[in-house]
């Protein structure tokens, strides 16, 4: 039983699927929606105490450790899982054909 053409994988799918995840992530990273920045913490002072407290502290101490925009560490994500593909692709071109991974 032989595989039709249309089922096995090209050997430039990954590239490609390498090449679309860069320009995922150049374009989210131009885009910058305001729906996903964070907001600046406000100046509360000692007027909150107990439970609306804590969830301010929590929230400030969380806020220092994200991007000031989500769509940063989305588009960086993107870029590292295409350049990624592409270098492994590249790679396995210079392996021998029984050690190729892809």
């Amino acid at each position: 039983m032989t595989k039709s053409p249309m089922t096995e994988p090209t050997k430039s799918s990954p590239i490609l699927a390498g090449l679309a995840l860069l320009g995922a992530g150049l374009l989210v990273r131009q885009w910058q929606p305001r729906a996903l920045e964070l907001p600046e913490p406000g100046n509360h002072g000692s007027r909150d105490g107990g439970l609306r407290r804590a969830a301010r502290k929590s929230r400030d101490g969380l806020a220092k450790v994200l991007p000031g925009n989500l769509t940063g560490s989305i588009a960086r994500s993107l870029m590292v899982m295409g350049a990624g593909l592409i270098l492994v692709r590249a790679l396995d071109e210079l392996v021998e054909d029984q050690d190729a991974l892809f």
